[in-house]
């Protein structure tokens, strides 16, 4: 169990960190590329449209590659996506390196639920909970450091590249578990097709609308944060490391909530009391946001990331086997994605027509609340057809 779950957390440090590593720079990159707010959103649109057509073919490069080969495959991706932006004077290549990124993150991130539900299935919030904690562990270093790094290397493109070196470790310790392990990991059911997917559930929908507007919110704040705080009086470090503290508050809500969420019966209450805590530091950021603003984006991270937590779990929880988590992984993630797309390249193009940060939150924290009804019907002990 312990060496299964070495190899997936070593995986998940690497799945958000290609993409938090840019907002941090996007004073600079628009400084060097002359690019608008539309522009800039569409660096993390593009991985995350990537990611939801991904989504539907991973299970076929599961049946292809095998399991434990298609997330070394995945790695790899991710390797490339960092260290191709080496090549970053040429603005082009950022755009081919978030393409990258996602094709990577999506076919780890799919296939990991089935991994957690097949090899721990009476521990699948633990479980879930250490990986995510450690996807935002990479996600707040690549965050707080790229500036750092881009000071002292005096080049962006390099600091970018620095985080494909993780990527590589993380390849490494996989391929290791893969040849000791790999009978164990690759057991099961391979092949899921589009057509199987649990389209007509309704508590499947349910589960993945929460999810889709949860990671709307999540990522066009991952675009846009950073950028805000600069716009309005903090200096390019002060914001990385704001931004920083947005990106690592999800590591405490990721160990702490699936796991309370477990031992209490009103699961859904602590679920909703996430997106209300979700609202309130949006609101703080359209019309106060020099007020305890440290704080603000920490309740923000840890609130909005903490409710993603306790529905990924549920991948796993409310379904019956391996087979049926991926069938069910493969519908939200599909959904996810392609709605969450939507949201910083629309923030962008927002900010171009009318200047205004605060109507990029406010409409935010509207979002925030209809995080709720989906809640419903998703009680514990619910069990989903996939």
């Amino acid at each position: 169990m312990w060496v299964v779950l070495l190899a997936l957390a070593l995986v998940a440090v690497n799945l958000r960190a290609v993409l938090t590593a840019i907002p941090p720079l996007t004073e600079q990159i628009q400084s060097d590329t002359g690019w608008n707010d539309t522009v800039i959103g569409l660096l993390t649109t593009l991985p995350l449209v990537v990611m939801g057509l991904a989504a539907l073919i991973v299970p076929a490069v599961a049946a292809r590659l095998g399991r434990t080969r298609a997330v070394s495959f995945a790695l790899i991706l991710l390797i490339a996506a960092s260290g191709l932006r080496l090549l970053a004077i040429w603005p082009w290549t950022l755009f081919v390196t978030t393409v990258l990124a996602g094709f990577g993150i999506a076919i780890a991130t799919g296939l990991v639920p089935g991994i957690v539900r097949e090899q721990l299935p009476r521990s699948t919030g633990a479980a879930t909970g250490l990986w995510t904690s450690v996807m935002f562990v990479g996600a707040s270093l690549a965050a707080a450091l790229t500036i750092p790094l881009a000071l002292w290397t005096g080049s962006w493109p390099v600091a970018l590249a620095v985080w494909a070196l993780p990527a590589v470790a993380g390849l490494i310790v996989w391929t290791l578990t893969e040849r000791s392990n790999a009978p164990e990991m690759d057991a099961g059911p391979r092949l899921v097709r589009v057509s199987h997917l649990p389209w007509r559930d309704g508590k499947a929908w349910a589960l993945t609308a929460y999810i889709a507007i949860n990671s709307l919110i999540f990522y066009t704040a991952l675009a846009w944060v950073a950028p805000s705080l600069e716009e309005r009086g903090w200096s390019a470090e002060a914001s990385g490391a704001l931004f920083g503290v947005f990106a690592a508050a999800p590591i405490l809500a990721a160990v702490f909530l699936p796991w309370l969420g477990q031992r209490i019966s009103a699961r859904r209450t602590l679920w909703a009391a996430t997106a209300i805590a979700t609202v309130v530091p949006l609101l703080f950021l359209a019309y106060a946001p020099h007020t305890a603003t440290l704080l603000v984006v920490f309740v923000f991270g840890f609130a909005n990331s903490g409710g993603f937590t306790i529905s990924l779990s549920m991948l796993s929880e409310f379904v019956h086997d391996a087979a049926a988590s991926a069938r069910l992984t493969a519908m939200a993630l599909t959904v996810t994605f392609l709605l969450a797309a939507i949201g910083p390249a629309l923030a962008g193009l927002l900010l171009d027509l009318t200047s205004s940060w605060t109507a990029v939150y406010v409409i935010l924290a509207v979002i925030a609340v209809t995080q709720i009804p989906p809640m419903i019907p998703l009680r514990k002990g619910t069990m989903i057809d996939a």
